[in-house]
C-alpha cells in the first residue's frame, strides 16, 4: 500500500524537531542561550574589529587588507566555542557520541581556522596553528567518552588543520572570497547539527543534569583567542606564496 505523503523530502522527525525548537523555547532553553551568546559575541567582536580599523590600526595596511579574513575569524571562534560549551554542559555521554563530537568539532574547527590563516599567512602557519587548534578542540570535545573520543578528535583535527591551507592556496587566485560565505555557512550548519544531535541523543526524554551557560567566561574566551589569532595574522610570519 502506497503511503500518502505530500512532502517526503524531509523526514517528519526532522520537521517535528525544527518545529519544536522554534516554538518551545523552554524545552530548548540551553540551545537558544548558546545561539544568543554566540551571536552577541560575534557582534561585539565585529564592533571591536571595526573600532580598531578606525583607531589603533587605521594606518596598518596588513590589518586593513586582511580585515575580510579577520571577520571570518570572528565568526569561527564563537561558533566553535559555543558548540564546545554547549556540549560540555551535559555531564554524560556515550562512546559513539564522543566519537561523533570529537570528529565533527575537530574537523570543523581545524579546517575553518586553517583556511583563514592559510589565506593570510600561508601554508606553514595555517597548517601549524590549524592542527594545534583543531586537535585541541577535538580532544577536549571528545575526552568525556574516553580514548575513542580523544583519538577521533585528534585525527580529524589533524586532517582539518592541514586541509584548510590547501583549499586557501589552491583557490587563492580563483574567487576564494566568493566561495567563503558558502563554505562558512555549511560549517556553521554542521556544527549546529551536531548540537541538535547531542540534544536528541543525550537529553530528549532523559533525566540528566545540564549546567547553565555563563556569558562572561564564554565571551572572554572568545575575545582572548580571537585577539591572539588576529595578532598572528597582522604580525606573524607570512609566506611569499600568499602575495601571489
Amino acid at each position: 500500500m502506497k503511503e500518502n505523503c505530500d512532502d517526503c523530502t524531509i523526514s517528519p522527525s526532522i520537521r517535528q524537531t525544527l518545529s519544536s525548537f522554534l516554538t518551545n523555547r523552554k524545552k530548548y532553553h540551553l540551545e537558544w542561550t548558546m545561539i544568543k551568546y554566540t551571536i552577541v559575541s560575534i557582534i561585539i567582536l565585529f564592533l571591536i574589529a571595526e573600532i580598531l580599523a578606525f583607531t589603533l590600526w587605521k594606518s596598518n595596511t596588513t590589518y586593513l587588507t586582511q580585515l575580510p579574513w579577520i571577520i571570518y575569524l570572528l565568526i569561527t571562534i564563537p561558533m566553535v566555542f559555543g558548540a564546545l560549551n554547549h556540549i560540555h554542559t551535559h555531564k554524560t555521554s556515550s562512546t559513539m557520541m564522543g566519537m561523533m563530537i570529537g570528529m565533527v568539532l575537530g574537523m570543523q574547527s581545524g579546517v575553518m581556522l586553517s583556511v583563514i590563516l592559510g589565506s593570510t599567512n600561508g601554508m606553514f602557519m595555517g597548517s601549524l596553528f590549524g592542527v594545534l587548534f583543531g586537535v585541541t578542540i577535538g580532544v577536549y570535545a571528545g575526552h568525556n567518552s574516553g580514548l575513542m573520543g580523544i583519538l577521533n578528535g585528534a585525527i580529524m583535527g589533524t586532517m582539518g588543520g592541514t586541509m584548510g591551507p590547501m583549499i586557501a592556496l589552491m583557490m587563492k587566485v580563483d574567487h576564494i572570497l566568493w566561495f567563503m560565505p558558502l563554505f562558512t555557512l555549511l560549517n556553521v550548519l554542521i556544527i549546529w547539527g551536531l548540537n541538535f544531535l547531542v540534544y536528541e541523543q543525550l537529553v530528549d526524554g532523559k533525566k540528566i543534569e545540564r549546567r547553565q551557560l555563563q556569558f562572561l567566561p564564554f565571551f572572554l574566551s572568545c575575545l582572548i583567542i580571537t585577539t591572539l589569532f588576529t595578532l598572528l595574522i597582522v604580525y606573524g610570519y607570512t609566506s611569499a606564496f600568499v602575495a601571489l
